[in-house]
């Protein structure tokens, strides 16, 4: 059995790129980076071929001194005339009669904790059976499918009467030596005896070797929290960047226009899978995670690559992220699935614990692991959805036959090592695509199986298989992918923990094909060479200058304030009513929390609120909000309301009107519907259900508030909205219209609407109407008393000169307040102010400027 130090050679060793427990002290982030300290090696001018790199051109030894120089002829002349002055003479020693030492003083070879005295026979024998020539590299890596031909119908093709015969209970087993059905036994042998060759070897000098070793170790985290990112990047780019651009089985993409991009992380605390997703797909990725508090929890303040926001932890009912527990596989499910409606189009699981002093029975332990980790993906991956999980070794019955009930419940599955695994340890990973429809019956059986484990946790029985060896080996496609893959991936291993032993024994050894490597493979899996950092966002408007050049050039129309609607003669103000748009305003006064104006969205909760009067940036103290860096919006905050009479409750909520940059990409010039709709998609990517009491809730600040987006109406659809309010009764006054707004977790909220703010589609000098004769929408320019259809535009697209950019349509914003509730009523005749506008106003002026079935 390995002892520690074998630890930092097998898997168990990825943690140590996670980050210490101080990360977040005093508030402050920590820039963390891999462990090993090792200095890239110099770079070797060899070639390395496009799939493969010679393992001869691999690890070289420089040793320190020629072996036919002089003893002294490395030293410089002013040594040696130091030694000159002291007697020295060529051939002999000092003192009086010669009698000193000739030789020089050889480096001690001593080797980690063991003694002075102690010879690590084993270490020098593993060092010279290794054999660099025999090393090759592919890059990229050959990795294979395995289809499930029983898949035609949609669902695994197995009875619950199977998988329960299936099932073989016993005496719980905790070795691993015997277990070689699924792999030549001389394999899985060598490999337990490289390991146990570093059992004396201390950790400090295991890892040095490890380093300098790998021929990948110089891409160690990259731009990213820790490796386990680099490793999700490798992948994805191994099987053609499926895992976050997935498409169904006739290429159709899966994620469709408008939609999210919903992923899960499970067992994957500080998130570095997570990062790289986050990164890649920026906020049109969503994201669950699930993982143990505390100490291996998500470290979301320390993402500086990919921006945190639409990434939304999940700890299960029992608020401790314990995966094995089944009520919170059951609470983690119901969360996702009520936000995602079909499930998450990628889940990823890389859990793995400390099994210090066990490492050779890795698997063994990890088995309840896997098995929740693989129900998990089963209850919350969509159809055509992908799975990717990390595992140790696939030697014993229980993992094999949990790796054939993956295979039968997905359309194909693959086991590969990415080559930013370290290829010493017993790391691999099980990727899994296009799950199939009808999977709840495995789904149930696994949650009893794993629900029995859960209860008999302490007990000395324990689930040995879960697929009989007989079903595994009737299956002959299956049964030969399995050992094909332990035999390939065990002799890579035990190649690399040879290598390492040689690298031990002789510290001169170096691999000189590392800074080519690096270079290679992060152009082939896109990533750039950088390393890992904080932006210096500086303040507001430096931050903004940097983000948006043109920001100076918008102040003069953003610091306009809003006009409002007083004329009755509505045609005077609204000369077509197919230029114009509303939405629902439910902020009367720009104060303290009821906010109406342009935010900064620098990150996180460093959000700002323009100033118009200012011309400044102000933070905003009042709420508690959360955008992603890069982001302008025009918004408000709004009081919405929970229940009725006297248990009713305000949370305060932001609802975005319009749209500048959304996490740094510039929606400016794009059509105001699809400005909106490109605002309702990034609220909802940032939307999360309240987290905290909900007394929490309404102070503003102990909560992050809920983000939405208005829905826009056109000006002839005025009727039908008032039409979809209804009547509530307040806490504090009489009873009021309001506005109902939809949860997916939390219950139905309305807010009291306080007006409607006009927003102008069309750019100032052009009014789009309606052509009598030919039914057909054209643009009026009013400067030059010219019209245009459509296609008579020089541009296909007349879009670009017709359509109002962001800071034109905040220019010409009509704001109609009800100060009274005659306002609003839909027959109101009696006496009336004469500069106010009434329902009835609005009414009449559709009616005669509208033609229905037009839009």
């Amino acid at each position: 059995m390995a002892s520690s130090a074998n630890l930092s050679a097998d898997s168990s060793a990825e943690e140590q790129e996670t980050l210490s427990d101080d990360s977040h002290k005093n508030g402050k982030r920590k820039h963390t980076s891999d462990s090993d300290s090792d200095q890239p090696q110099k770079r070797s001018g060899m070639s390395m071929a496009p799939a493969a790199m010679d393992g001869s051109q691999g690890a070289a030894a420089t040793t320190a001194a020629g072996g036919g120089a002089a003893p002294f002829s490395q030293f410089s002349e002013k040594s040696f005339r130091m030694m000159k002055q002291m007697g020295y003479k060529a051939g002999t020693g000092l003192g009086k009669t010669g009698q000193g030492r000739v030789d020089l003083i050889e480096t001690s070879s001593q080797k980690g904790r063991s003694g002075l005295g102690m010879k690590l026979n084993e270490l020098n024998t593993a060092a010279e059976q290794w054999d660099g020539a025999e090393e090759r590299l592919q890059i990229p890596e050959v990795c294979s499918w395995l289809v499930n031909v029983h898949a035609e119908a949609g669902s695994p093709g197995i009875t619950r009467e199977q998988l329960d015969a299936w099932i073989r209970v016993g005496p719980r087993k905790l070795l691993i030596d015997d277990e070689h059905r699924y792999c030549e036994p001389d394999v899985l042998a060598q490999i337990l005896a490289s390991k146990s060759v570093f059992n004396n070897l201390g950790a400090d000098d295991m890892r040095k070797a490890r380093s300098k070793s790998n021929p990948f170790e110089l891409i160690k985290s990259n731009i990213f929290i820790n490796r386990a990112a680099v490793k999700m990047a490798n992948m994805d780019s191994m099987f053609g960047f499926m895992l976050t651009s997935p498409v169904d089985r006739h290429g159709q993409p899966l994620v469709r226009d408008h939609d999210l991009f919903y992923f899960a992380d499970v067992c994957a605390g500080p998130g570095g899978f997570s990062e790289y997703v986050l990164w890649r797909k920026r906020w049109y990725a969503k994201g669950f995670g699930f993982t143990l508090k505390g100490a291996y929890d998500f470290r979301l303040d320390d993402f500086s690559a990919g921006s945190p926001e639409t990434f939304d932890p999940h700890y299960g009912p029992k608020e401790d992220g314990n995966v094995f527990d089944p009520a919170n596989i059951v609470g983690f499910t119901e969360y996702v699935m009520t936000q995602t409606e079909t499930g998450v189009h990628l889940m990823m699981a890389d859990g793995g614990f400390s099994v210090e002093g066990q490492e050779n029975e890795q698997e063994i332990l990890s088995k309840q692991l896997y098995l929740c980790q693989l129900i998990v993906a089963l209850a919350i991956v969509r159809p055509d959805g992908h799975f990717v999980m990390k595992v140790f070794d696939l030697f014993t019955p229980f993992s094999v036959g949990l790796v054939y009930l993956a295979y039968r419940c997905f359309r194909e599955i693959s086991i590969c090592k990415p080559n930013s695994s370290r290829p010493a340890n017993s790391e691999r990973y099980l990727v899994c695509k296009w799950k199939l429809p009808q999977t709840d019956l495995i789904q149930r059986h696994l949650e009893d199986v794993n629900r029995q484990m859960y209860d008999n946790r302490n007990a000395n029985i324990d689930t040995l298989e879960l697929v009989s060896e007989e079903v595994l080996r009737a299956d002959a496609t299956f049964h030969r992918y399995v050992c094909d893959s332990n035999n390939a991936i065990g002799r890579n291993q035990i190649a690399a923990l040879l290598k390492i032993a040689a690298f031990c024994r002789n510290r001169d050894l170096a691999e000189p094909r590392q800074m080519e490597v690096k270079q290679k493979c992060l152009a082939l899996w896109k990533l750039p060479d950088g390393i890992r950092k904080f932006a210096n966002k500086g303040d507001p408007d430096q931050y903004v200058a940097k983000l948006y050049k043109e920001w100076n050039s918008l102040t003069k129309e953003v610091c306009q304030v809003e006009k409002r609607v007083q004329n009755p003669e509505l045609r005077q103000t609204f000369p077509s009513v197919y230029d114009w748009c509303f939405v629902p305003i439910g902020t009367v006064e720009n104060a303290g929390k009821n906010l109406r104006t342009i935010l900064l969205g620098k990150g996180g909760k460093e959000v700002y609120r323009f100033e118009p009067k200012q011309c400044s940036w102000i933070p905003v103290t009042e709420v508690s909000i959360e955008l992603p860096p890069g982001t302008i919006i025009y918004a408000e905050i709004v009081r919405e309301l929970q229940g009725q009479g006297k248990s009713q409750i305000v949370i305060h909520t932001l609802h975005i009107i319009d749209g500048l940059l959304l996490g740094g990409e510039n929606i400016r010039r794009l059509p105001l519907r699809q400005r909106l709709a490109r605002c309702q998609q990034f609220a909802k990517a940032l939307n999360k259900p309240l987290k905290g009491t909900v007394a929490d809730s309404t102070n503003g600040t102990a909560v992050t508030v809920q983000i939405r987006a208005k829905r826009l109406y056109g000006l002839h659809e005025i009727e039908h909205f008032f039409g979809s309010l209804e009547t509530y009764s307040l806490k504090t006054g009489p009873p009021r219209l309001g506005y109902r707004v939809r949860n997916l977790i939390d219950p139905d909220r309305f807010y009291v609407p306080y007006g409607l703010l006009f927003l102008k589609e069309t750019k100032p000098d052009y009014m789009k109407s309606l052509s009598k004769t030919r039914r057909m929408f054209y643009y009026y320019h009013v400067k030059t008393k010219s019209s245009r259809y459509p296609e008579q535009f020089e541009q296909a697209n007349h879009e670009p000169e017709t359509m109002a950019l962001f800071e034109e349509t905040y220019h010409s914003r009509l704001l109609w307040r009800w100060e009274t509730v005659h306002q609003v009523d839909p027959e109101y005749g009696a006496d009336r102010s004469a500069d106010s506008v009434y329902r009835v106003d609005f009414r009449k002026y559709v009616r005669e400027n509208y033609e229905p079935g037009v839009n």
